[in-house]
């Protein structure tokens, strides 16, 4: 079977290799790779003077180039570029017998229009867009993001109802549920299994809570800064931020308002890898505090590394770990009971050692081989009963 795949990366060409800087792009290699004949995927193409994160084996002969663009607000001011990407895919995808599309975008949009309604399609929806819109941006980009997205949903439920809806995390599958045929909940997961640690003691030390992840304005950085400033007054601790974004500029002048310096290590981004892992290994707590999340890879990788978890009990995390079994919620926006939370489970070894253990119970069906298989065991299915 062969499965044409389209992301919305801006992949890195060095030297003749093909490099992501999205961790994502490595579940996709894997599946495609392993439960595939042939696969080929649809993604931005620029030219680097240095390597990305992640290499795509043999990326030349995997990845179809397609026009650049800075942004989908960008890519929807410019349609011509529609008329571009539709020479590049045309004379490319009609050997595939099933589509892999991240839903919703204007590539994938152009694909559905292509193919029609007989191909198969898996319409692969990571987390609440919408959400995600209200909290990033503002004015008429948020009107046009919001718009883009309510059309496109519109679209797939008048004239793609067949499709095979796959989301990451419980949020979108509930709400996909009710509007199409075919929907399954998975995890992206890239963590292999073979990286599994064993259940955590207790530690007698210094709290090392770490994030990972962007450093954008739906991660509620300064909420979880704040509790950091509550906390440092009845115990010694240390926050390790991993990530780089938008907010780096007032995540660094909240540090200095608050004399936090002392408390913080800005380590920048991390790619997935021997380096992250030494970093999950070492610290006590990961700390979540968006107000808005699909189900983050993080998760996983906690699982992966026995690391409890506080987070604030939004999108599909909330759905996927259970209170004071795996996690220790708050609600979003709320520094106090974030701070409360971390409390609790570094007063409590019994808690902590409980959701540790549970966490690494759960990792055994959360890993890379596990999701990458179930999905394209779901993909296979939906061609199979299409073709009947």
């Amino acid at each position: 079977m062969k499965i044409f795949a389209y992301n919305d990366f801006i992949l890195k060409e060095y030297e003749s290799n093909i490099y992501g800087d999205d961790s994502h792009v490595l579940f996709i290699d894997h599946t495609g790779t392993q439960y595939f004949e042939k696969y080929l995927l649809g993604s931005r193409v620029k030219s680097s003077p240095q390597k990305g994160y992640y290499l795509v084996k043999d990326g030349s002969e995997k990845i179809l180039p397609l026009p650049n663009y800075s942004s989908v607000s960008d890519f929807l001011k410019r349609p011509g570029l529609f008329g571009e990407a539709r020479k590049i895919l045309k004379p490319r995808i009609f050997q595939f017998d099933v589509f892999w599309l991240t839903w919703p975008h204007p590539i994938s949009f152009l694909i559905l229009l292509l193919i029609g309604k007989d191909k198969p399609k898996v319409l692969f929806i990571r987390q609440n867009l919408e959400a995600l819109i209200q909290v990033r941006y503002s004015g008429i980009q948020r009107k046009m993001g919001l718009w883009f997205t309510k059309l496109m949903y519109a679209y797939a439920k008048r004239f793609h109802p067949e499709a095979l809806i796959v989301t990451v995390g419980e949020e979108m599958y509930k709400i996909m549920r009710g509007q199409f045929q075919k929907v399954h909940l998975i995890s992206d997961c890239i963590v292999p299994s073979e990286v599994a640690q064993a259940p955590r003691k207790f530690p007698q030390e210094k709290l090392k809570l770490i994030f990972v992840g962007r450093l954008e304005a739906e991660k509620g950085i300064p909420v979880l800064l704040h509790a950091l400033k509550i906390l440092r007054e009845k115990f010694l601790l240390q926050l390790t931020i991993v990530g780089e974004g938008a907010c780096q500029h007032e995540i660094d002048q909240i540090i200095a308002a608050e004399s936090l310096s002392e408390e913080v290590v800005l380590l920048g981004y991390v790619p997935f890898g021997e380096q992250l892992f030494e970093l999950y290994k070492s610290h006590h707590l990961m700390v979540i505090s968006s107000y808005s999340e699909g189900l983050p890879k993080i998760i996983n990788e906690a699982r992966a590394f026995a690391l409890p978890i506080v987070s604030t009990e939004v999108g599909g995390i909330a759905k996927e770990l259970r209170n004071e079994n795996t996690v220790i919620f708050s609600p979003p926006g709320d520094a106090l009971r974030l701070a409360q939370g971390i409390e609790k489970i570094w007063t409590d070894k019994f808690l902590y050692e409980k959701i540790s253990r549970n966490l690494s119970e759960e990792f055994k069906a959360n890993s890379l081989e596990y999701w990458s298989g179930k999905f394209a065991s779901l993909v296979r299915a939906h061609v199979k009963n299409q073709q009947n």
